[in-house]
């Protein structure tokens, strides 16, 4: 399976609940935004809701388009519904868990770590915004409490992404300088100064860029990168502004590498 680039920063965005949501992105981007949550059939049966499995639309912002739509989706609200029907007694309805194979595992029921872990996600701020388009490539950004992860623009894997700034392959082609200027649009936009770019299948990060970022702050995300003793963080930014620090980029593991940008050479 070929290694992809994870796309991190922070953000200031609303998330006091899905629609405050909706408008503040309506806002930052005028583009037509749908929102609301998919209702699963399992998690239906529990609340007795008479829901078919499908998207369940609470409303939408903007002009109906037909080649250009945002859908924000909350992807913990039927969670949020049945822990505020059933309090913790919800962890002990196994129906709950229908997406966890336990006898895998060789258990009949949750661990007390992993009940304390689904109850700590429920309460995290989990969105997905969905880009569609009939003229250009969809894409996705997850929301988080503090932190976004980008993944709406798409540049290439993350070996070939080394490659673009550790060797220069293509640094300087429109490609490349078209999709870091989309990212800083992105990340300035929402509140954030800088991006962080990381192997999603990187040893020395245990699961930050595959999702466990959702339980960071981002004061905390950017202590573990810094604490983490192999990973190497590289400035792309201080690679144009700086011959040396780029001499010295290129001769770096990229299997050790991590990527920042405060697109202090392009601002």
């Amino acid at each position: 399976m070929g290694h992809n680039i994870s796309i991190l920063s922070k953000h200031n965005l609303d998330i006091t609940n899905i629609e405050s949501l909706a408008f503040d992105i309506y806002n930052k981007y005028e583009f037509t935004i749908e929102y609301g949550y998919y209702a699963v059939e399992e998690y239906n049966k529990l609340l007795e809701n008479g829901l078919d499995e499908t998207f369940i639309s609470l409303g939408t912002i903007g002009d109906i388009l037909l080649n250009k739509r945002f859908l924000l989706i909350d992807e913990n609200f039927q969670q949020k519904q049945l822990y505020e029907k059933h309090g913790d007694a919800l962890f002990e309805i196994m129906e709950y868990w229908y997406w966890f194979d336990f006898k895998q595992f060789n258990k009949d029921k949750p661990s007390n770590e992993q009940i304390e872990l689904e109850k700590r996600a429920i309460q995290l701020k989990s969105y997905t915004l969905d880009y569609h388009s009939e003229m250009e490539e969809n894409g996705f950004m997850s929301i988080y409490d503090e932190i976004i992860v980008n993944d709406l623009h798409y540049y290439s894997k993350w070996w070939e992404f080394c490659k673009t700034i550790q060797e220069r392959n293509y640094f300087d082609d429109d490609d490349y300088q078209n999709f870091r200027k989309q990212i800083m649009k992105d990340t300035l936009l929402f509140g954030g100064n800088k991006a962080y770019f990381v192997n999603d299948q990187c040893s020395h990060l245990k699961g930050v860029g595959q999702g466990d970022e959702m339980y960071y702050s981002w004061q905390e995300l950017e202590d573990y990168f810094n604490s983490r003793e192999k990973l190497e963080l590289v400035s792309i930014s201080k690679t144009v502004l700086d011959n040396n620090y780029r001499k010295e980029v290129r001769k770096k593991i990229s299997e050790n590498l991590a990527f920042f940008d405060d697109f202090e050479d392009i601002k």
